[in-house]
């Protein structure tokens, strides 16, 4: 899925941070932990369009098991 990542809080703090210095083209992998992930900020969770997509998520963000800890793979396709 496509984002967009403007600096105004409409994503995670650790994955604005993460693309910070990207250019066109650029692909990197951006680890953002627990701490500063959704647990923290759940109104900056993904909106699932369908049940499926909402059991997925929850399987992750919502499971005591895991730590919280999410990963992104981001590329960059414009910068503006």
């Amino acid at each position: 899925r496509s984002c967009r990542i403007q600096g105004d809080g409409a994503v995670l703090p650790g994955l604005e941070s993460g693309v910070i210095g990207m250019t066109k083209g650029g692909i990197r992998r951006i680890i953002v932990p627990a701490d500063v992930g959704y647990g923290k900020y759940p109104d900056l969770e993904p909106k699932p369009f369908t049940e499926m997509e909402k059991r997925a998520l929850d399987s992750v963000v919502k499971n005591p098991r895991r730590d919280g800890t999410v990963l992104f793979d981001v590329k960059v396709e414009r910068v503006r």
